[in-house]
């Protein structure tokens, strides 16, 4: 007993393969699809995150650079925008960050000062890739600094 396939049979099949052959690729398409919309999704979640930590540090070194220099002489409108800063950084800031901030305006010592505060905003803000800089590391200004270290 012997099965010829005929010309129909031959077509059927030939449609078929190309059938399936046009949904792989349309499966493959999509899957390329998904896998690359979550990867931009992933990275303009990080570009956001990255923004907002910058927006965050500018507000820090912001209100560190105006109530460091806060004085009886300064002006109504500097001390609603310190105001208005210190209250920011406490509703984001960890409070032992926040604590020591106020401790380096109010009193700062060699363990607590403005250096020692931007090393933990650091930290709090980018996490592990802060990085090992020191207070010793960050650059500063004020009359009388020696810089020819």
């Amino acid at each position: 007993m012997t099965f010829e396939l005929g010309l129909p049979e031959i077509g059927l099949g030939v449609i078929l393969l190309g059938i399936i052959q046009f949904l792989a690729t349309l499966w493959i398409s999509e899957r390329l699809k998904a896998e690359l919309q979550k990867g931009n999704s992933v990275f303009i979640e990080k570009l956001r995150w990255e923004l907002k930590v910058r927006e965050q540090a500018e507000r820090v070194a912001e209100y560190m650079a105006i109530a460091r220099d806060l004085s009886d002489q300064s002006s109504p409108v500097d001390y609603c925008k310190t105001n208005q800063l210190a209250w920011e950084l406490a509703m984001w800031l960890p409070e032992e960050v926040y604590r020591s901030l106020g401790q380096a305006l109010k009193n700062p010592d060699d363990e607590t000062n403005i250096l020692s505060v931007v090393v933990a905003i650091r930290k709090t803000l980018l996490g592990e890739s802060s990085g090992n800089l020191s207070q010793e590391d960050i650059i500063h200004h004020a009359p009388g600094i020696d810089n020819s270290e």
